[in-house]
């Protein structure tokens, strides 16, 4: 005990600490699901010292009806080092990718948490990897992998937002090995020559994000992770305060007669307004999403969290800048092609110090059969929260 009290006193002296925590209780009201209370937060924590940074970050859920939604997760652990010109970084963390605001073609690197929230684009896990960055003034290059493809949990019929009738068995069925790796570059531009702009373009080659789903006997579905090569690029340009974006994805599937090439595209606009209603600032977004098969005679694999075909995504967020700095979101998310709808509003607000009020309203409006939200029904969930940071 002696020399453990003593080895931790001996990094508490030579490793600078700090710590964020989130915790707090929600009540969530569903149309056509059980009313539910949980818990969640999530505490991050960094060590670093002259030399290197270690982060880590734990996240748990606990939800008092339904206990699925039960979980406590080390969502990143890895440690970084910048030297110079170099930058370098290994283990587990969640990496964001991406432009827009509705929806990101472009963020693959880590696989979507469904069990907290489906419509949550931030609701991510960690994957474990390694990368190594040069920078060049303001450009980059990284060069990075991934090591490990994990299982995923899907909620079952008996949870809110269940994507299957069926079964659903969460171990993985892979095209080739577990820890057969995944590799990517990725380049990041800068230029402000004639307009303020930004473009990275990845290259990448492995498993993924996206998974097929396979029957493991007549009742049972599992997910089933198949390799690829893909190009990604991510640019935006800045025209007074008007912000112009786009994504754009093309996947090569490789080794699979069953599935599709595909392209995505996406493409959108983000205009502010300063000091609108006082001291309030409005920010106006427009996105429109598409796929593109190459081939017709095979699977066109739209991943199961994806209504993002054929769609059009408009939503305002008005900043009150208060000192609760709060936030008012609202948008609506609509498919073009058969008239299905998604609505969410949010607010947020800072009480006191250290308690954050948030509030949210989700509709789905979906279509008559054959997609994800037909599985979902038409259905309504109220959300009210209160956190305690610290």
């Amino acid at each position: 005990m002696r020399i453990i009290l003593l080895l931790v006193l001996s990094l508490g002296s030579l490793l600078a600490f700090e710590q964020k925590t989130e915790m707090g209780l929600f009540g969530a009201a569903y149309s056509d699901y059980h009313n539910e209370i949980a818990a969640e937060g999530n505490s991050k924590i960094t060590l670093k010292n002259d030399s290197f940074q270690t982060d880590a970050q734990i996240e748990f859920l606990y939800s008092k009806k339904y206990a699925q939604r039960r979980y406590l997760l080390l969502n990143e652990l890895y440690l970084s080092k910048e030297k110079g010109d170099y930058g370098a970084s290994l283990g587990k963390r969640v990496k964001f990718w991406g432009e827009m605001e509705g929806f990101s073609i472009a963020d693959v690197y880590n696989q979507k948490n469904y069990l907290k929230d489906p419509f949550d684009k931030s609701a991510k896990y960690g994957a474990w990897g390694g990368d190594i960055t040069r920078y060049f003034d303001e450009n980059s290059l990284e060069i990075g992998v991934k090591f490990y493809e994990e299982d995923l949990k899907l909620p079952t019929d008996t949870t809110p937002y269940a994507p299957f009738a069926m079964r659903y068995d969460k171990k993985l069925q892979l095209e080739d090995k577990r820890y057969t790796p995944t590799f990517y570059i990725k380049t990041n531009l800068v230029n402000d020559t004639y307009l303020d702009s930004e473009a990275s373009i990845v290259f990448l080659h492995g498993y993924d994000n996206k998974r097929s789903y396979i029957p493991i006997d007549a009742n049972t579905l599992a997910q089933y992770a198949y390799r690829v090569n893909k190009v990604l690029l991510l640019a935006h340009a800045i025209y007074n305060d008007t912000i112009f974006k786009t994504e754009l994805a093309y996947t090569d599937v490789i080794k699979n007669d069953t599935i599709s090439d595909y392209t995505q595209l996406s493409a959108g606009v983000e205009h502010s307004l300063y000091a609108v209603l006082g001291q309030s600032d409005i920010t106006l977004f427009g996105e429109y999403y598409r796929y593109l098969y190459s081939d017709d005679t095979k699977l066109k694999n739209v991943d199961i969290s994806e209504v993002y075909d054929n769609d059009l995504f408009l939503a305002m967020r008005m900043s009150f800048n208060d000192v609760g700095n709060s936030e008012l979101k609202g948008g609506i998310l609509k498919d073009i092609q058969n008239g299905e709808q998604v609505i969410k509003a949010t607010f947020k607000t800072r009480l006191f110090e250290n308690f954050i009020l948030k509030s949210e309203y989700l509709h789905i409006d979906p279509a008559a059969s054959g997609t994800l939200l037909s599985r979902f029904g038409r259905s309504s969930r109220f959300t009210l929260a209160m956190y305690y940071t610290f």
